[in-house]
């Protein structure tokens, strides 16, 4: 169902606008490269949700930059995630599908076929209700980094 009925037309628009700003800031963030919706086997909560995949990028996918939303699971308790990641280098797909289906549970990993697409649909879970949202940008994408320059003076 859709919430978005429930809402008076104002804050319908209101909405609307947030997705559009969140989806943009989003794709500003970094060139995506790989999309990937995450499971856990058991019912996770957001805390734990949040550790597990940290954790994850963390030891198996380091140098990696990504935004992430954790979501209320729709038919049980529990959440799971909705990722973007880019500098994903020589990593295979399935190499890291593998690791994530032993430890957590399943997922779909997928290349990123337009970025806007992608941004937009990642950026409409930060803005719903009961979800949680993260990003981490590594070395040169992070925005400390935009404006630096050395000066041979």
């Amino acid at each position: 169902m859709n919430n978005a009925r429930n809402l008076e037309p104002e804050m319908r628009m209101k909405a609307a606008q947030l997705n559009i700003e969140m989806g943009d800031w989003v794709h500003g963030l970094a060139p995506w490269q790989v999309i990937s919706h995450l499971t856990f086997e058991w019912a996770a909560s957001f805390d734990s949700g949040r550790r597990c995949y940290e954790k994850f990028m963390r030891t198996e996918m380091r140098g990696v930059s990504y935004f992430y939303a954790l979501e209320q699971n729709p038919g049980r308790d529990g959440c799971h995630a909705h990722a973007l990641w880019c500098d994903c280098k020589n990593m295979r797909r399935t190499d890291i599908w593998q690791k994530w289906f032993h430890r957590y549970g399943r997922a779909r990993i997928e290349p990123v076929n337009s970025r806007d697409d992608v941004s937009d649909y990642c950026a409409k879970y930060v803005a719903k209700e009961n979800a949680w949202w993260n990003v981490k940008l590594i070395g040169h994408r992070h925005p400390a980094f935009k404006d630096f320059k050395l000066s041979n003076e």
